[in-house]
């Protein structure tokens, strides 16, 4: 799971990963946790910084594997900007310039879902190696 957490500036948080480059702050559920508790914490962890949730954006599912990615807007509340074992830096960036900094295909698409400022879930389905959109959809969410 993943989020977009964006400032009163109008900027996005950024990571580098030592494995995929610059991506948005995120990571796994342990036991006992709820999605929401997860990815505040990985946030926190990752780049010390305090969130709140503040909406649903969507899911991906790799279809060779049994790995779901679900994703969330956050709104950055406070502390300070910090490394960790899992981000060599970390910074705001404005949203234009987050599009140019991430390269990695399924990082990137995900991200270019984050930034459309859709009101629907988006879901996708992929396979990773090469990087294909298997299936996409946009879905309204309640009842129609």
């Amino acid at each position: 799971m993943a989020g977009l957490v964006c400032n009163e500036n109008e900027e996005i948080l950024l990571i580098k990963s030592p494995w995929r480059g610059w991506e948005y702050p995120g990571g796994m559920v342990e036991p006992g946790e709820t999605f929401q508790e997860a990815l505040i914490r990985e946030i926190k962890e990752e780049a010390g910084v305090d969130v709140e949730i503040t909406g649903f954006i969507g899911l991906c599912k790799n279809i060779e594997k049994d790995i779901v990615n679900i994703d969330f807007s956050c709104k950055y509340i406070g502390g300070e900007l910090m490394t960790s074992n899992e981000s060599s830096e970390v910074r705001w960036v404005k949203k234009q310039e987050a599009l140019g900094m991430v390269t990695f295909p399924l990082t990137k698409k995900r991200l270019e879902i984050m930034l459309s400022e859709n009101n629907t879930v988006h879901c996708f389905g992929f396979k990773k190696e090469p990087f294909e959109i298997i299936e996409e959809r946009d879905f309204i969410v309640g009842n129609v």
